[in-house]
Order: C-alpha cells, then structure tokens, then sequence
C-alpha cells in the first residue's frame, strides 16, 4: 500500500472521529447553552424567597427623633411578610445609623450596597445625607424611593433612579407663604432655617408666597444641625419682633429657639415644616411652650379614625412590640412603605430596577393602603410618570391645642408643585 493511500486513510478517520464527536457534543453543550438562556441574570438583593431592601437615618444623635421612621418602616416589611410577602418574596429590611451626619452616609451606604447587597434604598433620612449618597446610588443602578426629604432634586428627574413621595420643601414653603398671608393676615415674617438646601429652598418658596401678597420675609436667621446654643439667632429674631416666625430646622434647634423666645416672652406665632409635624415636639418643649404652633401637614394624624390610621396603629404597636410612638414621623413610614410596596407588587415576579420603575410610573392617582389593607384616602395622592418622579402636589395644616395636633384646614393642592420641583 502507497504512503499516500495510508495517509489518505488516516485524514479520513480522523475527520470521521471529529464529526462523531460533533455529532455527541451538541447534546451537552445544548443543555448547558439552553439553561444559561432559561436562568435570568441575578438582580441584587433578589432571591426566589427575599427582597433586601435598606436605608439609613438617625437612629442615634439630635435628630435621633426621626429615626422612627426607620423602625415604623420595619414594622411595616414585618406586617407585609406575615402575610405572605410579595410574590411569595419576604422583604428584607436592613438599616443603618448615620447619625444625620453626611460625612458618615457615604460609608453606611457603601456598606449596605456592597456588603448587604440591597436591591432598593428607601426612605433615608436627610437632605445634605441624600444628596451625599445620590451619584453614587445612580453609578450603582440602585432604585431609590422617597429620601426623607423634601429636597426638589429628589423628584426633579435628575436621577433616573430616584422617585419621591414627599412634597418639596420650596412648594411647602410657597403654600406656607400664602397661608399666612391669607389666613394669619400677617405679612410681618421672619424665618430660622437649616443653612442647607432643606432650609435654603423652604425660605425660596416662602418668600415667593409672600411676595404673591406684598410681603416679604422680615428676618432670616440660619442655624446648623450640630448647633447647641442659639442665643445669638434668638435675640436676632426678638430685635426684629416678627408677628409670625417660620421654622425650617432639625427637631432639637426648633425647640431651643422656641423655647428661649417663650421664656423672653417673645414669642411670635410659630408655623413649622411638615418635618416637625410630630407629637413628640410637645413632649420635648413643653405642652405650654409648642401649643398654638401650626404646622404644615403631609400624613395623617396618628390618632385619626379612618379605617387605614386605626390599622396602622395596629401594626406600630404588634411589630414596634408597643415601644413605636404614633405619629407624624411613623405615619411617614407608611407614606413611603405603602406605594414602595405596591410598586413591588405591580412589578410582577421577575423583579428588576426597570420593572419597579415602571411600577412606580403606573401609579396615577394613587391613595390606597397598599397590599393586604383596603381603603384609600391615607395621604397625598400620587401620581408619577416618564420624567415625573415627584408624586404629590398637596399638604394640609394642623394647630397645636392642649398638648396635641389637630386639624387647621382641608387639603391644599399646589398647582404648580410637579413644575417648580422639576426645575
């Protein structure tokens, strides 16, 4: 036999040998090309049986007051799981203390996000906190609900990945502006502010209000969240003798100023941000010094007798274990846990950050309390949509009467609130 024959020989058993393996490797590596197609990519924070979900806020510190909103949310996730989760999902609820300090939210949040591995950030607290974290929240594609604050950047659609449920603090101000013109007929006004921009867009919008009338702020008076003594910016105020003083601060600065202009026998009608709208300020200052004071209002009254309020209270007490005070700040808990929720929800199963966006866009009109509890009317009505990440357009006011709030008018709907926060 010729060399060339053998060889011949040999090229076609090699081929034929190449083509039988072909013809067996398909098998395998079909199953294993058609199980990576069947298995979706892995969506951090999502499980088959869990949805991580975290947040930050100050559980510790002078702001300490407002880390209920916090343990009220997880009292609410707890609420949610016992009855069966979302799409069989239990929420995984993990927080952080930052001590309402925006040095310190970055780390907190680095942690949550890459040690933690959340799916969603929701509700943490702080305006100068939020806009710390916010690019970096973005870069991560991490969905972000309803910061704590009222800070129009949160619902100006400057971040894809961030939707609010709070009425902006310049809107705020601007229907606090005309209340008082309107309703208080005084257009004698000074103002003792957070020298951020939660105290900077407050002032904005109620100098707009008052301009609406004539008027204008008599006194501005700026204070830090770390101040202690704000002896200084009380004689300021009572050198100017304003008839009415409004109050964008931290709990605790609030009280100092208010309670040094009641023992001067100084004090003007006091008329505070939704943020102090909490029954824990008569506590704090005293029934007799806080009476009178009204405040802007974006939540129920935690003693209201609509049928959602009683059912909340229901659940701070069973899940809060009895130790959750009721009210605004806890209420807040459920102004953003109830359309956060209703959103993973609407979603559906395969759970993404795209999905849970358009969830939140489908919202329009929404009032209702949420899975597993019926009825509406619980707070502002929300509606979003393609670049509208601002949900509601309305507050209402309340007064300070024997120790406790009550209601002071109806509903106001701002008309231009999803326009001046999108600017």
């Amino acid at each position: 036999m010729s060399h060339s024959i053998r060889a011949g020989w040999v090229v076609a058993a090699a081929i034929t040998c190449l083509v039988a393996c072909e013809e067996r490797k398909p098998k395998s590596a079909a199953k294993a090309e058609e199980a990576t197609k069947a298995a979706p990519a892995r969506v951090q924070g999502v499980t088959d049986t869990t949805i991580k979900v975290g947040s930050y806020g100050p559980l510790s510190g002078p702001a300490a007051a407002w880390g209920v909103v916090q343990r009220s949310l997880e009292a609410y996730f707890a609420f949610i799981n016992d009855q069966g989760g979302i799409h069989g999902r239990k929420i995984e609820f993990v927080y952080r203390d930052d001590g309402y300090s925006p040095a310190k939210t970055p780390g907190v949040v680095r942690e949550l996000v890459e040690k933690e591995q959340v799916f969603a950030m929701v509700g943490g607290i702080g305006t100068a906190n939020g806009r710390a974290v916010a690019d970096y929240l973005d870069e991560k594609g991490i969905p972000v609900f309803t910061p704590a604050t009222g800070d129009a950047f949160f619902g100006s659609g400057a971040k894809k990945n961030t939707y609010t449920a709070f009425l902006p603090y310049a809107v705020e101000g601007q229907i606090i502006g005309e209340y008082i013109a309107k309703e208080l007929r005084s257009l004698k006004v000074g103002v003792l502010y957070q020298d951020d921009d939660f105290g900077a867009q407050g002032v904005e919008g109620l100098t707009k209000g008052l301009e609406k009338f004539g008027g204008a702020v008599q006194v501005k008076v700026s204070c830090l969240p770390t101040d202690t003594d704000l002896s200084g910016q009380v004689s300021q105020i009572a050198a100017s003798a304003p008839e009415v003083l409004v109050i964008f601060t931290a709990p605790k600065q609030a009280i100092m100023a208010v309670k040094q202009l009641h023992a001067m026998k100084k004090k003007p009608h006091i008329l505070t941000s939704y943020v102090l709208m909490d029954p824990i300020m008569f506590k704090l200052a005293g029934a007799e010094v806080w009476d009178g004071t009204i405040s802007s209002a974006v939540t129920p009254l935690g003693d209201d007798e609509v049928a959602q309020v009683v059912k909340f209270r229901e659940i701070l007490e069973k899940y809060g274990e009895g130790k959750l005070p009721i009210g605004a700040f806890s209420m807040a808990a459920f102004a953003i846990g109830v359309p956060f929720v209703e959103a993973l929800e609407r979603a559906g199963k395969d759970l993404t950050p795209a999905k849970l966006y358009e969830a939140l866009e489908s919202l329009k009109g929404f009032d209702e309390a949420g899975p597993y509890i019926e009825g509406g009317g619980f707070s502002p009505v929300l509606t979003f949509g393609k670049g509208d990440h601002q949900g509601p357009d309305s507050l209402y006011f309340v007064r300070g009467e024997g120790g406790k709030w009550v209601k002071a008018s109806d509903w106001i709907t701002f008309e231009g609130a999803k326009k001046e926060a999108a600017k």
